[in-house]
């Protein structure tokens, strides 16, 4: 049976290279009879003759499009990665599958007509091609629930990593993996698993039951012993991963990257490093600040006027913060308290006595926070991250809270994930809000900002957790 599983993976990939080659050609078909039905014309008549023509263009088609496919990567395994991740690969296929035919297409005159077929194909193509792969993947996932299409793993050492890892597996049961054993200096009754031996008798054991990967789990002080175990797995052929004890201490995953040829490990990815991202971002900011400041004009005028005539001192309220690279700048609110009592740095409660009447009412609907859209406008402070903090509780929060500076990695924002989860006020938990917060940072993309711009209007401004 293992050795069958194996070949499973192959034969899977010859599955999906066949089905695609079938859905881009009946794409293919379906784009060239949607022209005619369009534009009551077939575009290639008179340049090939017919027959060859309905043989010849689909065929080529659906080869490119499955060197296409291989060249993103989707004839591997993703048992144990996200679908999101393999529907971004189809789509990152299809893209470059409509370049390629694009450039082809140049090679005709009535272009105009051709490119409309070609969208024709890549919406068609696109489409089916992540139907097909999710519901697959469902019928696999049915299937490893009851026992079919596993993958047998063997682990070798164990360290702090170890109980966790299994407890990932036991919990997952659609992924289809199962341990087999372990290898280490001595056994550990409380792992569930059994026992196979000590790591002379890891090569004795390939012998005769070759698994379908080992994770090496050696504590950080084995290296020598750990570069024997690996020289054990490449000459049986065996696939390996290694999973060092420090990753214990890491709350994100790991991804591993190329420094002129070097590997180099990073323990946090940041999508907003990236340059196209940020200026998706800030694009996004600069329409929907000044969107907004002009809507709610009115709004934010009658505010400031209600705050003058009903209590002294200034409209605008302006207070330090910390942002992006713990660099600090001047967050500007609607003034809710008593001007007396701006100095006081404690954090606001529930019914805040330093709170004047139509104080309290912009605090509970928010209406506080639109003087911010300016910060947005300035470049301070995006639309959406994490809420900024004064200096005062940075430097407090830095010796308290593990990873609370993390947080600096991006703009601080008017709203968060963390927000429209609820965690907003001083009666929420700090260590909740950061790990929202770091989850955000790690996932980031303009989808999810819309994502929390629309709860924002709906959940994050009228929560029972309101300030």
């Amino acid at each position: 049976m293992k050795v069958l599983i194996k070949q499973y993976q192959k034969k899977l990939n010859a599955v999906h290279i066949v089905m695609d080659f079938g859905i881009s050609i009946v794409s293919c078909a379906a784009a060239f009879y949607g022209l005619q039905f369009w534009f009551h014309t077939n575009l290639l008549a008179g340049q090939l003759h017919p027959l060859r023509l309905m043989l010849i263009v689909p065929t080529a088609v659906a080869a490119v499009q499955v060197l296409c496919n291989r060249s993103f990567d989707l004839y591997r395994s993703y048992r144990s990665t996200s679908f999101l991740r393999e529907a971004y690969n189809i789509l990152k296929s299809g893209f470059a599958m409509f370049a390629i035919l694009v450039l082809t297409s140049l090679l005709f005159s009535r272009l105009y007509q051709l490119q409309f077929a070609l969208l024709l194909y890549s919406l068609a193509e696109c489409s089916v091609s992540v139907l097909y792969r999710f519901l697959l993947r469902m019928v696999l996932r049915l299937l490893r629930k009851k026992g079919f299409n596993k993958k047998y793993l063997i682990l070798i050492g164990i360290n702090n990593c170890t109980e966790n890892f299994l407890a990932k597996i036991q919990s997952s049961p659609d992924l289809g993996y199962q341990v087999s054993g372990y290898f280490d200096s001595a056994p550990h009754s409380q792992l569930g698993i059994p026992y196979l031996g000590n790591f002379k008798q890891v090569s004795k054991h390939f012998q005769t039951a070759l698994p379908d990967e080992v994770l090496i789990m050696l504590s950080d002080r084995s290296q020598p012993q750990m570069q024997h175990l690996i020289s054990i797995c490449e000459r049986w052929g065996v696939k390996f991963s290694i999973i060092p004890e420090m990753f214990s201490s890491f709350s994100s995953r790991i991804y591993i990257s190329s420094f002129d040829g070097i590997p180099v490990m990073s323990i946090r990815k940041v999508p907003l490093d990236r340059t196209l991202n940020k200026f998706v971002k800030r694009m996004l900011d600069i329409v929907v600040s000044l969107l907004m400041l002009i809507i709610l004009s009115p709004l934010m005028l009658i505010t400031a006027l209600i705050i003058r005539l009903g209590s002294p001192g200034k409209v605008i309220f302006r207070q330090e913060r910390v942002g992006l690279g713990q660099r600090p700048f001047i967050m500007y609110k609607f003034r809710s308290m008593r001007e007396e009592t701006e100095s006081d740095i404690s954090a606001t409660e529930k019914n805040d006595p330093r709170c004047t009447p139509f104080g309290k009412f912009i605090r509970k609907f928010s209406i506080d926070e639109l003087p911010q859209l300016w910060n947005v406008l300035k470049g301070n402070m995006s639309l959406v991250g994490p809420r900024p903090e004064i200096p005062f509780y940075v430097n407090e929060y830095r010796k308290s809270v593990p990873l609370y500076m993390v947080k600096h990695y991006v703009k601080p924002g008017i709203t968060g994930w963390a927000q429209v989860n609820d965690l907003r006020g001083s009666d929420t938990s700090i260590e909740q809000r950061i790990k929202y917060d770091i989850y955000y940072i790690e996932h980031w993309s303009i989808l999810f900002d819309i994502k929390i711009l629309f709860r924002t209007l709906t959940k994050g401004i009228f929560s029972k957790n309101a300030r």
